[in-house]
């Protein structure tokens, strides 16, 4: 399969079905790219995480360990309390995962909204992370059933690069439950299973001689040929004599640093300082680079940030500087003549959060760092090489530590004529991880790739229906009222008392229904009746979408209400969690029969469909009448959490019924609802409720307020009601009512009904 073809293959896997995928391949194969093009383009909610800071910087995204509120040490899948398995190390359990780092509900919510989860560079994260994500995961969403709680993984990364760091106490500890530190021997992984997507045609490189060096270091079978080539480009007198605008790849920091420091140091000119501008809260481990930077003109520098704006530069760009005076810079690119003047960038550290309005998943920025793009470069580190392209470069790994720290190296040049050895390449120090090479042969004995995603896309139509059609989540959710905390919540408005319990009762009696449904369902995916199963998923999308509406409607009308109360707090963040709930089940229903037609027909699904924008604009249009969801009642409960709440000052309060009455003195002079609100200061809510206060009174007439075929129509909807409030007639009305109007029309019947 061709690499574009691949690159189709490996967005098809993560759009249209729910199977785990990692996705490798050597430098310079395209995988940054992929991830960014999918960014942009997936329905799913997703979140990016990374092992480091700075890789989660690179990816546009966020920790590991922040993500997940993970504890630094050693995790164990085991339900035990650290100390049994310690010995003094630091080490946490599921255990002690739960009870001593618990996460807070926005943490909740984010992990809940989660359907697909982008681990970059995952050559560097250890199994047993891993192993505490899927904890976390199955924890927030409480789905103990499913790997990592039914969330999808993509998993990006090179195994022949950087490996994960685990020390010798650590793996004394870890080697009881793994076979290797490498993320693939997770537990939860080799539960889930996953799809292996390797990516071969390599951009970066076109000597084919280069390429196949490179091939045979990554796979432990480099030649004594392959050596001798690599070491005709040793230059002894290459430290003595430093080339112009080339830089050095070393093993270590302090090599890296004593090589900058010491060129720096040669130049005889004037030293300029740059300091960054920090705001909020960004860790000092993402630092893309120094807060104090040192310059002089004269000094060989790196970019470190692509330029977004103008494209005159790129991230590993080399570049010498001509021009400073303490507040710019100017610089020559190297390979160019012209000289540029540089901006300060700004780098930013964001976390996940849930919009409580929209109830979607978003991004907020918490912390940033300005500064200029750039890193002295006479020389850099192999490990903070990843990712950038040289033409020319001196390879200075005769100390190599690690796994694959040769290759990565050179496979950051573009062919042999590029490469200056500083050191001798040693045989003994090119060798890669045997776990990692008797890892990759799995790919070889995969099924073919087609197959795996026709059986995929099958099975993600089942995952489709269970989710969408399957309500017991929601009713677990709702018993929870019962329970704890939570039962003693109570309210002397009946309404109030049973506004759950009502929206539970919908649920329940459909459970059968939703049972055999998706029965039917299964089985029409098995006998492959493609026209069949579209039209029953559409009819039963329908029909379960009209009862999501009415719930959520009635659940905004009792958050609205609750809201007016002091002492509910608890009450009302379990109100949200259904919230939540809700929304995400109600979207997935719209959208089903639209996602169902896309999978069985191999098309892209385009997450601004006319499914997803139709279930948007229904919470947008309760959003817009959510200040008219609390009614005025006249009795509030006596107990604290029945108490209303103090909007102001209560010394100027005006008599009871007075201020009814100042209402009733402006709509006979005709004043608009609007108009009203506005003059008193409140909102139109208020004034809505007034007027259904003076209608139920006498004091009006409801054909004050709106024509007579529309207070009928109205009528008529309460009347089929079964006085199940009005956030359920606002709902079978679609919404061509606002809840103000709805509630003067009520006036008119418990008027009529007191007669």
């Amino acid at each position: 399969m061709e690499t574009n073809e691949l690159i189709e293959t490996a967005a098809r896997f993560v759009n249209n079905t729910n199977a785990n995928i990692f996705l490798t391949g050597k430098a310079g194969t395209g995988k940054t790219t992929f991830l960014k093009d999918l960014a942009n383009k997936t329905h799913k909610n997703f979140v990016i995480v990374a092992p480091t800071g700075i890789a989660a910087l690179n990816a546009q995204g966020v920790t590991i360990h922040s993500q997940f509120l993970l504890p630094m040490g050693t995790f164990l899948p085991v339900r035990d309390p650290s100390g049994e398995h310690s010995d003094g190390a630091r080490v946490f359990t599921q255990y002690t995962l739960t009870r001593k780092h618990p996460l807070n509900a926005v943490r909740k919510q984010v992990l809940r909204d989660i359907d697909l989860l982008i681990i970059d560079e995952v050559s560097m994260l250890r199994a047993d992370i891993l192993d505490a994500i899927d904890h976390r995961l199955k924890a927030a969403k409480r789905n103990y059933n499913q790997p990592f709680g039914g969330t999808q993984l993509l998993m990006i990364g090179d195994l022949y690069q950087l490996p994960p760091v685990v020390k010798d106490h650590e793996w004394s500890i870890l080697r009881n439950h793994y076979q290797s530190a490498f993320f693939f021997d997770a537990a939860a992984l080799r539960e889930s299973g996953f799809v292996y997507i390797e990516l071969e045609k390599i951009f970066r490189q076109q000597d084919n001689v280069f390429i196949r060096i490179l091939n045979n270091l990554r796979n432990n079978l480099a030649t004594e040929e392959d050596i001798a080539e690599l070491n005709q480009h040793y230059r002894q007198d290459i430290n003595k004599n430093p080339i112009p605008e080339v830089v050095t790849l070393t093993t270590h920091n302090y090599r890296a640093d004593d090589i900058n420091r010491s060129a720096l140091d040669t130049i005889d000119k004037k030293s300029f300082t740059y300091s960054a501008e920090i705001e909020g809260d960004f860790p000092e481990s993402m630092y893309p680079v120094e807060t104090d930077m040192q310059l002089k003109v004269g000094a060989q520098v790196m970019f470190i940030k692509n330029d977004n704006s103008e494209g005159r530069y790129f991230n590993g760009k080399l570049a010498t500087i001509k021009d400073l005076d303490g507040i710019s810079i100017t610089v020559e690119l190297h390979g160019e003549k012209e000289e540029l003047v540089l901006r300060q960038e700004k780098w930013e550290n964001k976390k996940y959060t849930i919009d409580q309005k929209s109830k979607e998943l978003e991004e907020e920025i918490v912390g940033s760092f300005m500064q200029f793009p750039i890193k002295l470069a006479w020389a850099i580190t192999v490990h903070k090489s990843q990712g950038l392209t040289f033409d020319k470069a001196i390879i200075d790994v005769g100390k190599a530590f690690a796994p694959g720290q040769v290759y990565v190296a050179l496979s950051r040049l573009r062919s042999l004529d590029g490469l200056i050895l500083g050191t001798r390449i040693d045989p003994r120090v090119i060798s890669s991880d045997a776990q990692v090479i008797n890892f990759s042969k799995r790919k070889d004995t995969q099924t073919d790739l087609n197959e795996l995603l026709n059986t995929g896309q099958r099975h993600y139509l089942y995952h489709l229906i269970e989710s969408a059609f399957d309500f017991s989540a929601i009713t677990m959710q709702l018993r929870q009222r019962n329970s704890d905390k939570l039962s003693k919540t109570e309210f002397e408005d009946e309404s109030m008392r049973t506004a759950l319990q009502n929206i539970e009762l919908k649920f329940n009696k459909e459970k059968e229904n939703t049972e055999k449904f998706r029965r039917q369902l299964f089985g029409l995916i098995k006998n492959t009746d493609a026209k069949l199963l579209l039209d029953r998923i559409e009819k039963g999308s329908s029909y379960y979408t009209a009862l999501f509406e009415t719930s959520i409607t009635e659940l905004f009308a009792h958050i609205a209400e609750v809201k007016q109360f002091t002492k509910t707090k608890t009450y009302l963040n379990f109100l949200l969690e259904i919230d939540q709930l809700l929304n995400k089940q109600y979207i997935e229903l719209k959208a089903i029969g639209y996602i169902a037609q896309c999978v069985l027909e191999g098309t892209d699904i385009d997450k601004n469909s006319e499914s997803y924008q139709q279930a948007k604009s229904f919470r947008e249009k309760l959003l817009s009448m959510s200040d008219a969801f609390a009614e005025d009642k006249a009795s509030r409960s006596k107990r604290k959490t029945g108490k209303k709440r103090k909007t102001g000052d209560s010394s100027g309060k005006k008599a009871k019924g007075e201020t009814y009455k100042v209402s009733l003195g402006l709509f006979k002079e005709d004043w608009t609802i609007e108009q009203i609100a506005e003059k008193r200061g409140m909102s139109a809510s208020t004034i809505e409720g007034h007027a259904a206060k003076l209608i139920g009174d006498g004091e009006l007439e409801v054909n004050h307020f709106m024509p007579e075929d529309a207070s009928k129509e109205i009528a008529k909807a309460i009347a089929s009601s079964d006085g199940k409030g009005i956030g359920s007639v606002v709902a079978a009305l679609n919404g061509k009512y606002s809840f103000g109007q709805v509630r003067m029309v009520l006036a008119v019947v418990q008027r009529g009904a007191k007669k």
